[in-house]
């Protein structure tokens, strides 16, 4: 077998159903702990040192993660959806490669995996990056098998990669609904945040592999800058709930948009129970040419998201 180097890469799920390219793979190493057996003393010795005898013991499976961009399938954004509303899924799949000729070259089968953390992008409009993604995958059981030579399909093509390349994270709204429609929110940066969802390792009697079992679902503060000028609306929601200890929550979203056929939503995050929990003045200097601004930091107590058509 001759060696190659990877072109691209797809997410499959469920029974080789393909949601998506994906622009990089990390983890999903196999791996066991030496089990270490004393067995005795050495041959004509009595006491001292004692030879230890050790060999592999089970299998353990490293996280998978991902970076795909926004024009996953609606059957990826679901997983994705089922763990932000804390009632996380279960799923087989695979992890495929492609040589530069488009044939298969090896595939990553994972079976019973729970998604285990989920990175969104940063949301700026000064930015010119793309809107990638970042997906770790926690499975239980995990497989390496040679391709077959397959061609990749026409409806996951090589142009797959190059629509996702079109979506840049210049491209989003904010909105909170207790700011209203201020300048602040269109001249904000939010930056990039990540929920976690616990995983636990499970051991079970003979059983190979450990089960992986669901545990705490974190969610991260939202934190955004804008421009010191539009900040009147946020010091006096930051009167209102820290200063005079009214309870008073909000809700909101961040969209991702993409601009190739006008806008196009692409993914939308929805905030729920937004609480202002800092104002942060960023250090300023006399007569130096910069805008002064603010960073705000929000708690949120839920979040979901509404994805988009995707490109396959």
């Amino acid at each position: 077998m001759r060696v190659y180097s990877g072109g691209y890469f797809t997410l499959e799920l469920d029974q080789k159903k393909p949601v998506g390219f994906v622009s990089s793979v990390d983890g999903g190493h196999f791996k066991s702990d030496a089990v270490k057996s004393p067995i005795g003393g050495r041959p004509g010795q009595s006491g001292g040192d004692f030879l230890v005898q050790q060999f592999a013991g089970k299998p353990k499976y490293d996280d998978i993660t991902i970076v795909t961009s926004m024009s996953m399938s609606p059957a990826f954004w679901a997983w994705v959806k089922a763990t932000l509303d804390n009632k996380p899924e279960r799923r087989d799949g695979a992890i495929v490669s492609y040589d530069f000729a488009l044939e298969e070259r090896s595939r990553r089968t994972f079976k019973r995996a729970l998604i285990s953390e989920v990175q969104f992008p940063a949301a700026d409009a000064k930015s010119k990056s793309g809107q990638n993604i970042t997906v770790k995958i926690s499975p239980e059981k995990l497989e390496w098998t040679e391709g077959d030579k397959s061609k990749l399909k026409n409806d996951t093509g090589p142009d797959g990669p190059k629509k996702s390349k079109l979506w840049t994270q210049a491209f989003f709204r904010f909105k909170i609904d207790k700011i209203g429609d201020d300048a602040s929110l269109r001249a904000a940066k939010v930056d990039a945040f990540t929920i976690k969802q616990g995983v636990v390792n499970n051991p079970v009697g003979p059983e190979l592999e450990s089960r992986k079992e669901v545990g705490k679902l974190e969610l991260p503060n939202i934190v955004c800058t804008f421009p010191e000028a539009f900040v009147k609306p946020w010091m006096e929601w930051y009167k209102s709930t820290v200063v005079e200890g009214k309870r008073e929550t909000s809700n909101g979203y961040l969209s991702y948009q993409g601009t190739k056929n006008g806008d196009v939503e692409l993914l939308r995050v929805d905030f729920s129970g937004l609480s202002l929990l800092s104002l942060d003045f960023e250090k300023s200097e006399a007569l130096k040419d910069s805008l002064a601004m603010v960073k705000a930091t929000l708690a949120v107590e839920g979040m979901s998201i509404k994805g988009g058509s995707g490109t396959i």
